[in-house]
């Protein structure tokens, strides 16, 4: 991973998706995560999970994986709502689409800051 991450217009999946940690590292972490019981309910589990779907799915694009990782990406956006503030208008977060651009720049975010 390189120490500065370019700053990718993130509605695009390749660019948001740059750089980032390999698929079976993510899914490992995630998997070691629901050991800590409630953990799956935080937002960097939430984050990850969706981020991690979204990816899976836009390497096969099949129908049920595709539905998961549109659940993942609103359940980020629910919780977010509640905990953060997130207003889904100020964000124009109106479409199952818009959701999964926001995991986009959020993982992205979440990502620059792991190496800052």
């Amino acid at each position: 991973m390189t120490t500065e991450l370019p700053n990718p217009n993130t509605k695009k999946p390749a660019a948001a998706y740059a750089d980032t940690p390999p698929l079976d590292d993510e899914l490992a972490w995630l998997r070691a995560c629901t050991s800590d019981p409630g953990f799956e309910s935080s937002r960097e589990f939430l984050l990850r999970q969706a981020a991690l779907l979204d990816r899976l799915a836009l390497q096969g694009a099949v129908m049920p994986l595709v539905l998961a990782a549109l659940g993942a990406a609103d359940r980020l956006v629910v919780h977010d709502i509640e905990h953060r503030g997130l207003s889904l208008r100020g964000h124009d977060l109106f479409a199952s689409d818009d959701h999964q651009a926001y995991v986009r720049e959020e993982y992205r975010a979440w990502l620059v800051a792991q190496i800052h």
